[in-house]
């Protein structure tokens, strides 16, 4: 799966920089962040996801109201204040996903304008609860995270 998007933020490219960049910041972005472990360019979180609107559609799944996942990246790539790739594996309930979130930076004057690209490997989960439901979670989070990134640079 494969997405991508644009917005534009009234904040320095360095400030914007300083949180895509940092293992720790970025990591504020994600919603529902339980716990977090960086080292360097590399970290591991565990957040939760409200499955409830996605699981619902199922008979019998109702018992997966939320789901505990892990999530393991790397930044790398990295070109100051332009570019970085933030690479990962990720697993919940047994089942694994991979992660490339591209981010590129564009000074305009006292603003960013920010292009990003995920690719999604979703692997079984799209098989077990279908590429539609699946879409509409990771848009989720997809704009959750761009909502806190837009916070945190306020």
């Amino acid at each position: 799966m494969e997405l991508n998007g644009n917005f534009k933020i009234d904040s320095h490219v360095e400030k914007v920089w300083g949180i895509v960049s940092d293992a720790n910041e970025f990591a504020k972005c994600l919603p529902n962040v339980t716990s977090t472990e960086v080292n360097g360019d590399s970290f591991q979180l565990q957040f939760k996801a409200d499955a409830k609107k996605y699981t619902a559609k199922f008979l019998g799944a109702g018992y997966l109201s939320s789901l505990n996942i892990k999530f393991s990246a790397d930044l790398k790539e990295k070109q100051e204040n332009k570019h970085v790739l933030i690479q990962g594996t990720g697993s919940t309930i047994g089942l694994k996903f991979t992660l490339s979130l591209y981010i590129d930076l564009d000074k305009q004057d006292n603003s960013t304008a920010v292009t990003w690209k995920a690719d999604i490997e979703l692997g079984k989960m799209a098989k077990l609860f279908g590429n539609d439901v699946m879409q509409q979670a990771v848009n989720d989070v997809v704009n959750q995270t761009i909502d806190n990134l837009e916070n945190l640079l306020k």
